[in-house]
C-alpha cells in the first residue's frame, strides 16, 4: 500500500510546488517509466509493477489529481497476479496507464477542459452544451481523435452526426485551420459505452494535417445551427453529470480521459407531490411531515412551487404557501392512538399525493427508522457527488440513516478519506446517521458483492477486494482489524454473495431486493442452509439518490427499496445495534409498518420451543392490502386475501376494478448462478364486451422500459418483472356475459445487469391470449427456459380494500427445533414488505 512509501506533497498534472510523490516512490515510478518502454509487462513482471503503479495512483489521487477508474484496479495484477494469455492482457492495461500517468507527471501534456456552461439544465429539457479542449504539450496527429462518449447512467437523448435538424446532433469545430477530421466508431465498453458488452460510440478522428499545440477543439452537444432543437437531457437530477470524453493522441488506439465536467441537472416542473413522516409517534408528540413537490421523475421540482392543503384522515391540518421551496416542513401532532393517514393536495386539486401512514403509539418500546444501506455516487460506475448523495438522503428522502457503499475495486485512497469526511459532516445526532461503508466487489466464484458498513467512522480503512479477494479473506481480516461488533456485512443478490457461507459475528443481515429486483430465493438460500440472518432492502441506486430513487435504465430498472429498523432511538448506536441483532425488515420503497410476533418474540429474535406457535401481525399499508402470506422454513402456510372480491353480483356496482398482472421467477436455474434477468412485457391489450373507463399502471415509473398509452378500449404497454408483480389496473362497466380482455405480447428478450453466467439471457417469444372477464379471475402461465412459467392473471379487487389488517395463526403441525417463520406482504400496488424471521427453538451459528 501507499503506506510504505509515505505521503508526499500535492503537485499532479506537473504542477509547481514539491513533488506528490515521496522520494521512494518517485524512483520506483521513474524506473517503471523506462522498464515499460524498455519491455511489455508479462507474467514475471506484472505483479510488480502492478502494485508500483497501484502506489503511484492513489498518490496522485491524494494529490487532487484525477484518477479515473481502471486506475485503482490494475491492486489487484499486484494481489491475484495471472498467468498466461490473461497476464499479457493485463500486462497491456498496466502498460498503457504507466502511459497514460507519465503524461500526468509532464506540465500542460494533456492540456485544459472547459464547458461553456455548466448549467443548471432542466431534466428533459432540449439544451446545446459545448465542452472545449485547449490542446496541451503533444499534438493531436492524423489517426488520432476524441471519443465522443456516453456514460451508460445517463439516459439523455442519443448521439447523431447526420442529421442537422434533427435531436441530438453533435459537431466538432477547431482553431486549427488545417485540420480535418471524420466521424468514426468505437466499440466501447465499460461504464462509458456498453456495460456489459462493447457498444458503438462516436469518435472525431483527425483525417488531415494535425490540431497543433494550444489550439482548440469544441465538441458541441445538441447544435441548433441546422435546425435541431438541442440534445435531450436525462431524467435525473445531478450535481455532476458526466459528458466524458476522451483523446488519441497518436493514433495509438490508447484513448486518454480528460477530467469530467461537473454538469448540473435540475428537475422541472411540479407533476406530483409526497409527505415523508415518522412511521410511530407518540401521543401529542409534535412531528416533522416534509412536503416535497416532484416532477414527474421524482426529482425535486423546479419553477411555480403550488400551495399545499396537508390533510390528516381527510381534515385539513396545515397548509404551505404559494411559491415556497419545493420541500416545505410542517410540525404536526396527533392525540388519538392508531394508525393515521396523511395526503396532499394543491389547492386547486390538480396536484395530488400521500404520505406515510403514522402510528400513534403510547411509550413504543420501539420506533421503525427507515434507511438505505446500499447506495452510488460517481466514484465508480456510478454518477454524481458524495455532498449531493447525502443532501438527496437527508432532505429528499427524509432518511433516518444511510450508507455510500461504492465499490472498492474503483476507490482510491482520496475518496476513502473523502468518505470519511462527509459521513462525519453530515452526522447530526438525533436526526441524521450516516455510516461509513463499501461493497466488497468480487465476482461470485469469489463470494459475490457484500456490502460492509462500520460503526463509526474513525481510524477505519477498507478491506479492499482488490488486497482481500475472496470472501474467506474479507471475513478474517475485518475480524483481525476491528470488533466483529462494530462492522456489519451484508451480502447482496444480482451479484450473488455465497450463501453457503457466512460469519455470523459479521453477517447479520441479507439484501433480498434492491433496483435490481426483487430476490426472495436469495433470502431463503441464506436462510435454508442454516444462516441466521435478518432482510433488508436497498436502492443500489447508481444516481446519488438514495432512498427514494427513481429507475431510468433498463439494469437498475425498478424503484430502490428500504430497510425499516426497529430501534429505541434515531442514534448511531441505537440502530447499528438493531441491524446487528436482525430487529429489521425489507419493504419495495414504500414506508409500510410492520409488526411480527410468535410466542410473542420480535422479529430476528429466537424464541424458546414450543410445540404450539401463535403467529400475531399486523400490517399498516399505505395502499390497500392484497395478501399476507405466512411462511414456515420458506414454505407458505397460510395466505390471507384482502382485496379480491370474488364471485360478488356483478349487479352491485356499475363498474369494477380488474388488476391484469404480469410476474416472473428471478431465482436461477443453477446453484451459485447470477439470477435471471429481467423479463420484459410489451405489447397490446384489447378490452371486448365491456367499456374501458380508466387505466393506469401501479408502478410505471421507468421511462426507459415503462409506458401506457390508452388507445380506444384498449392501451399499448411496456413493463418487466424480475422476482415481482408489474399490473395495470382497469375500470370497466357496461359487461356482456362474454366479455374478454385480449393480449398480444411481442418477442422479448431478458436483460439485466450481472447476467447468468451458467445460463444466458432467453429469448421468449411473442403470444397471443384471450383472458375471460370470469369473476373469479384468472391465469395463464407460460414455459420459459428452464423455468416452471411466467404468468399472467386478471382478477376483480375491490374499490377500497383495507389498509390496517391484523392476523393470528396457530401452528403446531409437525413442529421442529428451529422452525423459522416470516412474512410476506403484497398491497394492491404491487408494493412489498417482508419481516425478518423468528426462529423457534434450535441453536445459532457459532
Amino acid at each position: 500500500m501507499l503506506a510504505i512509501w509515505g505521503v508526499a506533497c500535492d503537485a499532479p498534472d506537473g504542477g509547481e510546488g514539491p513533488d506528490y510523490l515521496a522520494p521512494e516512490l518517485r524512483a520506483a515510478v521513474e524506473q517503471l517509466k523506462l522498464d515499460v518502454a524498455t519491455r511489455p509487462t508479462d507474467e514475471a513482471t506484472v505483479a510488480e509493477r502492478a502494485r508500483t503503479l497501484a502506489d503511484w495512483v492513489d498518490a496522485y489521487a491524494l494529490g487532487g489529481g484525477e484518477v479515473g477508474l481502471e486506475g485503482p484496479r490494475v491492486r489487484l495484477q499486484a494481489t491475484d497476479p495471472p498467468t498466461g494469455q490473461v497476464a499479457l492482457a493485463q500486462g497491456a492495461i498496466v502498460d498503457r496507464l504507466v502511459r497514460q500517468f507519465a503524461l500526468h507527471d509532464e506540465p500542460g501534456a494533456l492540456g485544459e477542459l472547459a464547458a461553456e456552461s455548466l448549467g443548471p439544465f432542466e431534466a428533459r429539457s432540449y439544451q446545446t452544451l459545448r465542452q472545449t479542449w485547449t490542446v496541451g504539450t503533444h499534438p493531436v496527429v492524423a489517426g488520432g481523435g476524441f471519443w465522443v462518449a456516453r456514460h451508460f447512467s445517463v439516459n439523455s437523448g442519443p448521439f447523431q452526426t447526420e442529421d442537422p435538424g434533427g435531436d441530438g446532433y453533435v459537431t466538432i469545430a477547431t482553431t486549427d485551420a488545417d485540420a480535418r477530421f471524420e466521424t468514426d466508431v468505437y466499440m466501447a465498453r465499460g461504464p462509458h459505452g456498453g456495460f456489459r458488452a462493447p457498444e458503438p460510440a462516436l469518435v472525431f478522428r483527425v483525417s488531415a494535417g494535425q490540431v497543433d499545440p494550444g489550439e482548440t477543439v469544441t465538441i458541441t452537444y445538441g447544435d441548433t445551427s441546422g435546425g435541431g432543437p438541442g440534445l435531450l437531457m436525462t431524467s435525473t437530477s445531478s450535481a455532476r453529470m458526466p459528458l466524458p470524453l476522451y483523446v488519441d493522441l497518436d493514433g495509438s488506439g490508447e484513448w486518454r480521459p480528460l477530467p469530467l465536467q461537473p454538469f448540473v441537472v435540475t428537475g422541472t416542473r411540479v407533476a406530483g407531490v409526497h409527505g415523508f413522516a415518522p412511521s410511530i409517534v407518540a401521543p401529542g408528540e409534535p412531528f416533522e411531515l416534509s412536503v416535497r413537490a416532484e416532477d414527474a421523475f421524482y426529482n425535486r421540482a423546479t419553477g411555480d412551487i403550488p400551495a399545499f392543503e396537508v390533510r390528516v384522515d381527510g381534515d385539513v391540518r396545515a397548509t404551505t404557501p404559494a411559491g415556497a421551496d419545493a420541500i416545505t416542513v410542517v410540525e404536526l401532532t396527533l392525540d388519538d392512538a392508531g394508525p393515521h393517514w396523511i395526503d396532499i393536495r394543491s389547492e386547486d386539486g390538480a396536484i395530488r399525493g400521500d404520505a406515510n401512514p403514522v402510528l400513534v403509539v403510547e411509550d413504543a418500546e420501539r420506533r421503525i427508522y427507515w434507511g438505505d444501506t446500499h447506495g452510488h455516487s460517481g466514484y465508480a460506475e456510478g454518477i454524481g457527488t458524495l455532498d449531493f448523495f447525502m443532501t438527496f438522503a437527508r432532505d429528499d428522502a427524509r432518511l433516518d440513516f444511510v450508507t455510500h457503499s461504492e465499490h472498492d475495486t474503483a476507490l482510491d485512497d482520496a475518496e476513502w478519506e473523502l468518505s470519511k469526511r462527509t459521513v462525519e459532516a453530515f452526522y447530526e445526532p438525533g436526526r441524521f446517521i450516516p455510516y461509513l461503508g463499501w461493497e466488497w466487489t468480487r465476482p461470485a466464484r469469489f463470494g459475490g458483492h457484500h456490502n460492509v458498513l462500520f460503526r463509526t467512522p474513525e481510524g477505519r480503512g477498507r478491506v479492499s477486494a482488490l488486497e482481500y479477494p475472496t470472501l474467506s479473506r474479507l471475513y478474517q481480516q475485518l475480524r483481525e482489524r476491528y470488533d466483529p461488533a462494530d462492522v456489519l456485512v451484508i451480502p447482496h443478490a444480482h451479484n450473488p454473495g455465497d450463501y453457503r457461507q457466512s460469519d455470523p459475528r459479521l453477517e447479520a443481515l441479507v439484501e433480498m431486493m434492491s433496483m435490481h429486483g426483487t430476490f426472495e430465493w436469495f433470502a431463503q438460500a441464506y436462510l435454508s442452509h442454516g444462516h441466521r440472518v435478518g432482510l433488508v432492502a436497498a436502492s443500489d441506486d447508481h444516481l446519488s439518490h438514495p432512498g427514494y430513487s427513481g429507475p431510468n435504465r433498463d439494469t437498475l430498472a425498478q424503484r430502490g427499496g428500504l430497510a425499516a429498523v426497529l430501534a429505541p432511538e434515531r442514534s448511531r448506536d441505537a440502530i447499528f445495534d438493531a441491524m446487528k441483532e436482525r430487529r429489521t425488515y425489507a419493504t419495495t420503497g414504500e414506508r409500510i409498518i410492520l409488526d411480527v410476533t410468535v410466542n410473542g418474540t420480535p422479529m430476528g429474535q429466537r424464541a424458546e420451543y414450543a410445540d404450539e406457535r401463535e403467529i400475531e401481525l399486523r400490517v399498516i399499508g399505505t395502499a390497500p392490502i392484497d395478501a399476507v402470506t405466512l411462511l414456515r422454513n420458506g414454505e407458505p402456510i397460510r395466505t390471507a386475501r384482502y382485496s379480491d372480491v370474488g364471485r360478488r353480483n356483478r349487479r352491485e356496482s356499475r363498474t369494477e376494478e380488474w388488476l391484469l398482472s404480469f410476474a416472473s421467477d428471478a431465482a436461477p436455474v443453477h446453484p451459485g448462478d447470477a439470477p435471471r434477468g429481467w423479463r420484459h412485457w410489451r405489447g397490446e391489450l384489447r378490452v371486448e364486451g365491456a367499456a374501458l373507463a380508466a387505466i393506469g399502471g401501479t408502478d410505471f415509473v421507468n421511462p426507459t422500459t415503462q409506458f401506457l398509452e390508452r388507445d380506444g378500449n384498449g392501451a399499448r404497454f411496456a413493463t418487466h418483472t424480475r422476482g415481482d408483480t408489474s399490473s395495470i389496473r382497469m375500470t370497466l362497466s357496461d359487461f356482456r356475459p362474454d366479455a374478454a380482455v385480449r393480449l398480444a405480447l411481442e418477442d422479448a428478450r431478458e436483460t439485466g445487469s450481472a447476467p447468468p453466467f451458467f445460463r444466458p439471457p432467453a429469448d421468449i417469444a411473442g403470444f397471443r391470449t384471450r383472458l375471460p372477464l370470469h369473476a373469479s379471475g384468472v391465469e395463464r402461465t407460460r414455459p420459459a427456459d428452464g423455468y416452471p412459467g411466467d404468468r399472467i392473471t386478471l382478477r376483480r379487487i375491490s374499490r377500497d380494500g383495507p389498509r390496517d389488517v391484523t392476523l393470528r395463526h396457530t401452528d403446531d403441525d409437525d413442529p421442529r427445533q428451529g422452525d423459522y417463520y416470516y412474512v410476506r406482504v403484497r398491497q394492491v400496488n404491487d408494493a412489498m414488505a417482508w419481516s425478518s424471521p423468528v426462529w423457534v427453538g434450535g441453536y445459532p451459528s457459532r
